[in-house]
């Protein structure tokens, strides 16, 4: 049995820290997602959850994504969801109705769901979809042991190993069940947490921490499993230290800066070093964002800053600022701005989107300035 796995599409999510236009669209991961099912004619697409970014995503990204998942159907390829924190399921917002070859986990109580293959094999999956935009529980426990009387059974889960608020597990209780896969998301960095347990990681990052953008493809024995990561993300993001020791003149900085830029397909973040030699106007250049300007003709540059140069005593000289601690936003007076309507008040009374917003302060305010004194970014 041929099996695809993903998770964290997050569909209507934008890319993040981009102040410049791009051809690309992070949602067209889907489609790259069913080409690759469709030509290695595997038997069942599995989507870990968070399959959407908003917990309401409006009508045209609800309709791509039927428009995709229909275009299996004709290939006898089926296709099982459950739905995460992000995306956790209310059928009153929905405008779609799922194709039959689609399964949908629905209920935040674990249940078990049986697929007859093209093959003329048998699948069992057991799962469940938040209902809610955090959950406390672990939910393992409520999974059944493995089903003989199927030819295969895969645990579909979306949580963590760690922490309170995303269905936290241990992966004891997960080896316990016996399956054959454990098709897992939530977490946005692809890991293998044991042979059949695993996250993809979200297949197309948004931002420059989102590094690995994989999917799994997978063959399935009574043996044992084959499994292969595939990357098909459209676009990555990369950070560049670039050493400027060997120019002396900007011309040659410039060169050789371009030089490093090798892809249109990526967004770069990029950290100039040794540049003793052109110290004065590299940094009015930088930062008048002229230089900025420049590269950005035919690259995507999310980030560019001078690493500080060392005095001649080897000190490092800059202004040591203090960590980056940013206050929490209150969103209650921003919220006294707007027009006091219900549906506004039940968003910014939602936690999922309190840390969200947070969070995306965090980040811009990262890319954006330097804290800490740190002369290394992750």
């Amino acid at each position: 049995m041929k099996f695809i796995h993903t998770a964290d599409l997050h569909l209507d999510r934008e890319f993040e820290g981009l102040v410049q236009e791009t051809p690309f669209q992070p949602y067209h991961i889907l489609e790259k997602i069913i080409d690759l099912a469709i030509s290695e004619a595997v038997e069942v697409v599995l989507f870990a959850g968070d399959n959407f970014h908003q917990s309401q995503p409006s009508i045209k990204i609800q309709n791509y994504f039927v428009e995709q998942l229909m275009r299996l159907k004709s290939y006898d390829i089926q296709a099982v969801i459950i739905f995460g924190n992000h995306d956790y399921y209310r059928e009153s917002v929905y405008w779609i109705d799922f194709p039959d070859n689609v399964t949908v986990f629905k209920s935040e109580t674990v249940s078990t769901q049986k697929l007859a293959l093209k093959t003329g094999e048998t699948l069992a999956v057991s799962g469940f979809s938040y209902q809610h935009p955090h959950l406390s529980v672990n939910k393992i426990v409520d999974y059944p042991e493995r089903d003989d009387t199927c030819d295969y059974h895969i645990g579909l889960f979306h949580g963590e190993f760690s922490g309170e608020s995303f269905a936290p597990a241990n992966l004891t209780d997960m080896l316990a069940k016996d399956y054959n896969y454990w098709a897992l998301g939530h977490i946005h960095l692809a890991n293998q947490v044991a042979d059949n347990v695993i996250y993809p990681g979200t297949p197309q990052g948004r931002n420059k921490k989102e590094t690995t953008n994989l999917v799994v493809l997978g063959e399935m024995a009574p043996t044992g499993n084959l499994i292969y990561f595939r990357d098909l993300a459209e676009v990555h993001f990369e950070t560049l230290t670039i050493d400027l020791s060997a120019c002396q003149t900007l011309v040659q900085a410039l060169t050789f800066i371009k030089s490093n830029l090798n892809d249109t397909a990526t967004f770069y973040s990029l950290n100039l070093e040794n540049y003793e030699a052109i110290s004065d106007n590299l940094q009015e250049a930088v930062d008048n964002d002229e230089l900025l300007e420049e590269l950005r003709n035919g690259h995507v540059i999310v980030k560019l800053k001078l690493i500080p140069l060392s005095s001649e005593n080897g000190e490092i000289s800059k202004i040591v600022v203090p960590d980056l601690a940013l206050p929490t936003i209150d969103l209650e007076q921003v919220y006294s701005l707007l027009p006091h309507k219900q549906e506004i008040r039940s968003v910014f009374e939602d936690a999922d989107f309190q840390q969200e917003v947070q969070e995306n302060l965090t980040l811009f305010a990262s890319q954006h300035f330097e804290f800490g004194g740190t002369l290394n970014e992750n």
